[in-house]
């Protein structure tokens, strides 16, 4: 059975041979990694991970040093966070974006990133990944003060902006279903540590409805649906289900209760993640983290629906010894519902 195979059968609900399992690294981890392991490191090869996303947040282009446009024109300050940074410069101005011109969907480089990554990881599960995908893109066009301010002030330009954004998804979906992917897997943090960014009744309002509207594409081209939302957004786990999610990352520890979650919701919804990146595997020993590892496969894992994975990308405080921990773990499963 293919890493593919059993990520279709988990995400299902089936108990499959292994726990599919990945992990990220932000750019300082990956340089660490690299360093550790030697410049051929391959973090989907050499890891074992079952997952291969390609993203629309690469291929940016460097406008100057530590400064980079993202195909929005959207400027993003990377000289501190290298792997995302911060916005530095907002391309619409004063709630007006008549003038204002979208990426062309057609001439994106994630296309081509999705065509060299199935002929490298034929066997793997293949995912497009839309950063910034519908709030968070709002606020990287306008500014976050000025998107909040207008949920309130300016209605008819934020409906229509998150319209516009819609379409733009819409088409890329189309596109790279049309490669050929698994799955899309959507990038927008709606939480924080405790609780949601803006209130549930004005997310229902202004981000259910488009969202909705793409996962309804996503599955008439017969796609997963996976949705990354940092923080605690427990309250909107029902929304996410009746929008066709099918697994949830990143399942954080501290920002929610992962084990009322899981079963509560085991039946409609996977999850994906729960191994703490706040305190575990930057603090932790390397017992702390086998001993958190083997808890999630043994506890979590039974009965699919679950992919195991630490709760965000792996930073670069992580110690190595952590790293491999986590690896250790993840590769020594016997049997489904037995590990070791």
């Amino acid at each position: 059975m293919t890493k593919r195979q059993m990520m279709y059968e988990c995400l299902s609900g089936i108990d499959t041979p292994m726990v599919p399992y990945s992990i990220k690294f932000t750019v300082e981890a990956l340089c660490k990694m690299k360093q550790h392991f030697g410049q051929a490191f391959d973090p989907i090869i050499d890891t074992g991970s079952f997952v291969v996303a390609s993203h629309t947040n690469n291929g940016w282009q460097e406008v100057r040093p530590g400064y980079w446009r993202d195909y929005f024109g959207v400027i993003w300050n990377k000289t501190s966070d290298k792997t995302l940074g911060v916005v530095e410069q907002s391309p619409i101005q004063d709630y007006d974006f008549a003038n204002y011109q979208f990426p062309d969907t057609d001439n994106l480089p994630v296309y081509d990133f999705i065509r060299e990554d199935k002929i490298k990881y034929p066997e793997h599960f293949h995912m497009i990944s839309i950063g910034f995908t519908l709030f968070e893109r709002a606020w990287t066009l306008i500014g976050m003060e000025a998107l909040m301010i207008g949920f309130y002030t300016e209605q008819v330009f934020i409906h229509k902006l998150l319209s516009r954004i819609t379409d733009y998804n819409v088409q890329v979906i189309k596109n790279a279903a049309a490669i050929g992917v698994d799955c899309v897997h959507f990038g927008d943090d709606w939480g924080q540590q405790h609780g949601p960014l803006i209130d549930p009744s004005m997310w229902r309002d202004f981000i259910k409805p488009y969202f909705l509207k793409t996962c309804n594409v996503a599955k008439e081209c017969g796609l997963l649906i996976s949705l990354h939302s940092c923080g605690d957004v427990s309250e909107f786990i029902p929304d996410m289900i009746e929008c066709g999610v099918d697994v949830f990352d990143p399942f954080q520890p501290e920002a929610m209760d992962i084990w009322a979650l899981r079963e509560q919701y085991r039946d409609d919804i996977a999850f994906w993640g729960g191994l703490s990146v706040q305190q575990v595997l930057p603090y932790g020993s390397t017992a702390d983290v086998e001993r958190e590892t083997k808890r999630l496969l043994n506890e979590m894992a039974p009965g699919g629906r679950y992919i195991l994975s630490p709760s965000h990308s792996v930073s670069g405080d992580v110690p190595m010894e952590n790293i491999q921990a986590f690896l250790n773990a993840a590769r020594q499963q016997c049997a489904p519902n037995q590990y070791l």
